[in-house]
């Protein structure tokens, strides 16, 4: 993450721009209108659910404040390279997955507004197979299937893998505090063998893991929103609940408005009405792919740590 000092002048401006990955325009896409402001994050811009905000947002904004039609663009990027990107001013606002990340953005003066957005929640996935033979009970934690899943992989041979994004995105924030809970480093020098390294977005990695029958840690709104071969090839052994604020497996998402983007007028009255309950909220709600909603609202009141 950028440093204090980095945003004092000048350098704060990246001397470059970073191409998005996509542009919405709403309703007013055969005009269109110039880019208002620019967000940057992962899995919900490959879900669709960015989209969906960007589009109501933007005919909210014309419809209701009567402002020129606009547009908003998705800078594709984790949760550690969004910081960057307000940093650098090449994104106005993000959308991350990390609560003590966030505060420290903000202590920075990198972001000075967050705002809960959603609720995603982490699945263990893995082959159907289940060649580690995991077990599923309702007592069981995902420290204990993550035990059983590590003595099977040193026990096999090479037929029990874990795949890992490895690029300091949520999901592998994530996947690595599970893995060190239970005393286990299979990243560090040397690494272990059944440990694929593979630094790729949401999609690309499940997709992967589904092809080499490998084992997971994923976002549900990843897992509904793949091509459905991939879930063909893979079952779901635990995954995050609303019900307990302190699971492991659930992923609050975020909205941090950057301090320093050339369109925080903008930022502000996003991350405002995405935590409205006819704004945002609502397209939380109804946000689905074939039928399956993907994410759940962010409480009315959040939870302390999260």
């Amino acid at each position: 993450m950028a440093s204090r000092t980095h945003l004092d002048a000048s350098s704060r401006k990246s001397p470059y721009e970073i191409q998005p990955t996509e542009i919405y325009y709403g309703t007013t896409k055969d005009i269109e209108p110039p880019v208002k402001f620019r967000i940057a994050t992962g899995g919900a811009g490959q879900s669709g659910l960015l989209k969906a905000l960007a589009e109501a947002f933007i005919h909210h904004q014309v419809s209701e404040t009567n402002c020129p039609p606009f547009a908003v663009s998705w800078i594709k990027s984790d949760t550690t390279a969004s910081f960057n990107h307000l940093a650098d001013d090449t994104a106005d606002l993000s959308i991350t997955y990390n609560a003590a990340a966030e505060q420290i953005a903000i202590a920075q003066g990198i972001a000075d507004k967050h705002v809960y957005a959603w609720r995603d929640h982490f699945l263990l996935v893995g082959p159907k197979t289940n060649p580690a033979n995991l077990t599923v009970s309702p007592t069981a934690t995902i420290e204990a299937l993550f035990s059983q899943l590590f003595i099977a992989a040193i026990a096999s041979d090479n037929t029990v893998r874990f795949l890992s994004r490895y690029d300091k995105s949520a999901t592998n924030i994530k996947e690595s505090a599970i893995w060190t809970s239970i005393g286990q480093t299979p990243w560090s020098y040397p690494f272990s063998f059944f440990y694929h390294i593979n630094p790729d977005f949401p999609y690309q990695a499940l997709a992967t893991a589904a092809k080499l029958q490998e084992y997971t840690l994923i976002d549900r709104g990843t897992w509904y929103g793949v091509e459905p071969w991939i879930r063909e090839h893979m079952k779901i052994f635990m995954e995050g609940k609303d019900d307990d604020k302190t699971d492991i497996l659930l992923n609050p998402a975020r909205v941090l408005v950057g301090a320093y983007g050339k369109n925080k007028a903008m930022a502000d009255a996003f991350a405002e009405w995405v935590s409205r309950p006819e704004g945002g909220q609502k397209v939380v709600g109804d946000f689905a792919v074939d039928g399956v909603v993907l994410y759940t609202q962010a409480p009315l009141e959040i939870p302390s740590g999260l």
